[in-house]
């Protein structure tokens, strides 16, 4: 989505800011638990893109980092702002791979389509997905790239 470049976010009190500068890979909804206590919420969405496609403007040097789990065993790298806590991205181990943005902390959310719903087994029960949304998933989807194939075809048809 090229009209993401450009976009901009940042955390809640303003100390740590960032700009898009290259089209994300996927943004899908994660309703898993550590998303569900991360966002302080029902469900994490996750902006997937290139780890230099974001360029921050303010705050890089003072994020604080936690690194933690996932539920494949893999290690979470959780970056945040220390003064007001808010999340701004997940990172793997690997300094080559894609992020985690944090969708939440973006300045304009409207323009937002998540692919998919995964990790449906931990949904809050009170929640309904709209079956239009997109495929939905108990856990992972055997295939993150089928997830990448999906967001393409969605700005296709835009």
């Amino acid at each position: 989505m090229d009209s993401a470049i450009g976009k901009t976010g940042g955390c809640q009190c303003g100390a740590v800011r960032y700009q898009l500068t290259a089209p994300p890979e996927m943004l899908y909804v994660c309703h898993c638990s550590d998303c569900q206590k991360q966002s302080s919420s029902a469900f994490g969405m996750s902006l997937i893109v290139q780890r230099d496609a974001v360029d921050f403007t303010e705050g890089a040097e003072y994020l604080k980092i936690w690194d933690t789990h996932g539920g494949d065993g893999q290690l979470k790298r959780c970056a945040f702002c220390p003064e007001c806590g808010t999340r701004i991205y997940h990172a793997s181990a690997d300094d080559d791979a894609s992020i985690s943005i944090k969708a939440g902390a973006l300045d304009d959310t409207g323009w937002l389509r998540p692919v998919a719903h995964i990790w449906l087994q931990s949904a809050q029960p009170w929640l309904v997905i709209d079956p239009d949304s997109g495929p939905c998933f108990a856990q992972e989807p055997d295939d993150e790239a089928d997830l990448a194939r999906l967001w393409q075809q969605q700005l296709a048809q835009a």
